[in-house]
C-alpha cells in the first residue's frame, strides 16, 4: 500500500484549518459591514427627522413648492435612500427618485408625520423609502479584498510551511525511517539525527531518536536476556529430561521389582512340597537376573543355625559353591555369624573389608572366587530360618542402600518358602501320621478284635456291594455261613481262653483257604463266621466249603464234649445267588438255613442251599 507524504498531510490539515479560519474571519466581517448598514439604514429616519423635516414641515405651511422640492431633493441624496414622497393633508403629493438607486429590490419604507411650525397639528407624512443595495455592495467589497489578502497569506504560508516541514521534520524522518527499516537486533546503530551530538535533546524529533536509541538498547538487553533465559531453560530442560529419564528408569525396576516380588509370593501360594525346591530354584534365577548378580542362593536352618537345605542359582559360567554348606553349623564361621546375629546383614564391597580375624572367611571366599558378597539373615517369629545371599565373581561390587532395601524385601519374601516347607513337611508328616491313625481306626472299626478278621460291620456292607455289582453285571455270588461245632460246651471244658485261642485258629484257618484276594471271611457272632465268595457258583462254593471244613478238622483241637468227634469241627451252610427277586438278605437266609441242615444232620459236614433254575453261572 503506498505511503502518504506526512507534509501533504500536515499541509494539507493546516491550510484546511486555515481556510475554515479565514471563512469564519471573512463571514464576521461581513457580518461587520451588514450590522453596520443596517445601522445607517435605521439612522436615516432618524437623520431626517432631524435635519430636514423641520425645514420640510414650514416650507410645506408656507406652500413653498420650489423649496419642498429642494428639501426633497437632499433627503434622496442620503446614502441608501431610494425615493421619497411627500403626501400633504390638502392632497398635495410631491415625490422626487434618486436616479442612482433606482430599479433595486430589498428595500424598505418608513412614514414620518409633518406637524405645523406653530402647534403639532399634523400637516401631511412623509414616506421614504430605503434600499439595502448600497449595504450589500460594502459587504462584496469587505469580502472581496479579505479573501485576495487571505488567499495571498493563505499561499505564501503553504509554501513557507512546505520548505519549513520538507527540511526540518520530512528528511529528518525519512532518515530515521531508513535507518529503522534496515535495522536488525544487536546491530550498531548509527547516529539518527546527522550533526546532533549523542544524547542531545533539543527538539521532539532528537527526542524520538533518543527514544528510538533506548528502544534499541532495550531490545538488545531483552534479547540477551531471552538468550539467557533459553539457554537456561535448556539446561533445566535437558536436567528434567535427565531426572525424567532417571526416574523412568527407576519406575520401571520398581515396577519390576514388585511384579517380580507379586510373581514370587503368588508362586508359593498352595504350592505342593514336591515343586517347592523347582519353584524355589525358578524364584533365585529371577533374583540374579534383576539384581544382575552372578550367584543368588537361599540358606534355610534346622535348629542352632545348623545348615538344612540349600538352594542355589548361578550365572553362565560360575561353578556353584554353597551346597557344600549343607550340614554345616554358621556358627562355625564366628565374624560373619556375628554379623548376622548384631546387624541382620552382611556386606562387604570386596574382601580387603574384611577384619584380620575372619580368617576362615576369607579363606573360604577367596577359595571360590568372591569378590563381593551381600547376605541378609532371615527370620521368622523372632528366630533365624536361614539366609539369602549374593556373590560377585568376575569383579567387586559396592552395594547401594537401595539394593540392600530391595534384599530385605526378597529376604521377606524367600522367608516363606522356608516357612512353607517346613510347614508343608510337617504337614506331610502330620498327614502320613493321620493317614496310619485312620488306617488303624479302619481296621478297628472294620475288624474284628480278637480274630483280626474282619467283623459282621465290614461284611455287611462288602455283601451289600458285591450283591449290587453282580445283580449288575449278571455275575455269580455265594456266601457260607460257618458254625463251630458244640463250642460252648469246649469254653465250659477248657475255659474261655482256650476258647479265645481256639476261635483265632479257626478264623486263620479258614482264612488261608481263601485263594482270591476278593474273597472275605468275616466273624459275625460267638463262634459264627461268614464268608463272601464273589463269582463262585453253588458247585465251587460247596467244594471250597468242603476244603474249609476238612482243614479246620486237620487242625486237630482237642475237643472231649464234642458229639461230633474228639476235635473241633464246623457245619457249613451254603448259598448262591439265585434268580430274583432274590436280596442279599435272602441270600443270607438261604446259608442260614443250610447251616441248621447240616447241624441236624450232624454236624461237620457241609450243606448247599436248594438250588432254582436262573441261578446265575460263575467260576
Amino acid at each position: 500500500m503506498p505511503t502518504r507524504r506526512l507534509t501533504r498531510q500536515l499541509i494539507w490539515q493546516l491550510l484546511l484549518y486555515t481556510l475554515l479560519f479565514g471563512a469564519v474571519v471573512t463571514g464576521l466581517k461581513a457580518a461587520l459591514v451588514w450590522r453596520n448598514g443596517q445601522q445607517q439604514m435605521d439612522a436615516i429616519p432618524a437623520t431626517v427627522s432631524r435635519l430636514y423635516l423641520p425645514l420640510l414641515s414650514q416650507s410645506a405651511w408656507d406652500v413653498d413648492i420650489p423649496a419642498i422640492q429642494l428639501q426633497l431633493r437632499l433627503i434622496a441624496q442620503i446614502p441608501g435612500v431610494q425615493s421619497v414622497v411627500l403626501r400633504t393633508e390638502l392632497g398635495q403629493s410631491l415625490r422626487y427618485d434618486n436616479p442612482e438607486q433606482g430599479g433595486q429590490d430589498n428595500s424598505g419604507q418608513y412614514q414620518l408625520p409633518l406637524r405645523s411650525p406653530h402647534s403639532m397639528e399634523a400637516i401631511g407624512s412623509l414616506q421614504l423609502t430605503v434600499s439595502r443595495q448600497h449595504i450589500y455592495s460594502a459587504m462584496r467589497q469587505e469580502v472581496a479584498s479579505a479573501t485576495l489578502a487571505f488567499l495571498l497569506g493563505f499561499f505564501g504560508l503553504a509554501l513557507l510551511l512546505w520548505l519549513l516541514f520538507n527540511r526540518r521534520l520530512v528528511r529528518p524522518l525519512q532518515g530515521m525511517a531508513e535507518i529503522v527499516r534496515n535495522y536488525q537486533p544487536g546491530m550498531q546503530l548509527p547516529p539518527l539525527l546527522p550533526g546532533q551530538q549523542h544524547g542531545q535533546i533539543d527538539n521532539e524529533l532528537s527526542e524520538l531518536a533518543q527514544a528510538f536509541r533506548s528502544m534499541s538498547n532495550n531490545i538488545s538487553h531483552h534479547l540477551q536476556e531471552r538468550q539467557r533465559i533459553e539457554n537456561e531453560l535448556a539446561s533445566h530442560r535437558d536436567q528434567l529430561a535427565g531426572l525424567v529419564t532417571a526416574r523412568t528408569r527407576e519406575l520401571k525396576q520398581l515396577l519390576s521389582f514388585q511384579q517380580l516380588i507379586a510373581g514370587i509370593s503368588t508362586r508359593f501360594i498352595n504350592i505342593p512340597l514336591h515343586d517347592i525346591d523347582q519353584a524355589t530354584q525358578m524364584a533365585l534365577g529371577e533374583i540374579g537376573h534383576f539384581m544382575q548378580v552372578e550367584r543368588c542362593y537361599l540358606i534355610s536352618f534346622a535348629d542352632d543355625w545348623l545348615v538344612n537345605t540349600v538352594h542355589e542359582w548361578c550365572a553362565s559360567g560360575i561353578q556353584p559353591t554353597t551346597h557344600a554348606l549343607r550340614g554345616q553349623s554358621m556358627l562355625q564361621r564366628s565374624w560373619a555369624c556375628q554379623q548376622l546375629q548384631e546387624h541382620g546383614l552382611l556386606s562387604l564391597d570386596n574382601l580387603d573389608a574384611l577384619p584380620e580375624h575372619a580368617m576362615l572367611e576369607r579363606q573360604e571366599l577367596e577359595e571360590h572366587g568372591v569378590q563381593s558378597l551381600f547376605m541378609l539373615r532371615i527370620d521368622h517369629m523372632g528366630r533365624p530360618v536361614g539366609l539369602f545371599g549374593c556373590d560377585m565373581v568376575s569383579h567387586p561390587r559396592q552395594w547401594q542402600g537401595k539394593e540392600q532395601q530391595q534384599a530385605r524385601l526378597l529376604g521377606e519374601t524367600l522367608a516363606n518358602t522356608i516357612i512353607r516347607r517346613q510347614q508343608l513337611q510337617a504337614l506331610g508328616l502330620a498327614q502320613q501320621q493321620l493317614h496310619a491313625a485312620n488306617a488303624d481306626l479302619a481296621r478297628m472299626a472294620f475288624s474284628d478284635g480278637l480274630t483280626g478278621i474282619a467283623n459282621r460291620r465290614h461284611f455287611d456292607e462288602q455283601l451289600g456291594l458285591c450283591f449290587r455289582e453282580a445283580r449288575k453285571q449278571g455275575k455269580a455270588l455265594s456266601v457260607l455261613q460257618i458254625d463251630i461245632d458244640f463250642f460252648k460246651q469246649f469254653n465250659d471244658s477248657y475255659g474261655h481262653l482256650a476258647g479265645d485261642q481256639c476261635l483265632r485258629q479257626v478264623a486263620l484257618c479258614i482264612q488261608a483257604q481263601l485263594p482270591a484276594a476278593t474273597d472275605l471271611v468275616a466273624r459275625v457272632g460267638g463262634e459264627e463266621f461268614a464268608v463272601l465268595l464273589p463269582g463262585y457258583q453253588a458247585t465251587a462254593a460247596a467244594t471250597l466249603a468242603e476244603a474249609i471244613r476238612q482243614a479246620v478238622w486237620q487242625l486237630a483241637i482237642a475237643h472231649g464234649r464234642s458229639s461230633a468227634g474228639d476235635r473241633v469241627t464246623i457245619s457249613i451252610g451254603v448259598a448262591s445267588l439265585q434268580g430274583p427277586p432274590q436280596s442279599e438278605h435272602q441270600l443270607m437266609r438261604d446259608a442260614d438255613k443250610a447251616l441248621y441242615l447240616a447241624k441236624h444232620r450232624g454236624r461237620n459236614r457241609v450243606e448247599t442251599a436248594t438250588a432254582h433254575a436262573g441261578t446265575p453261572q460263575g467260576n
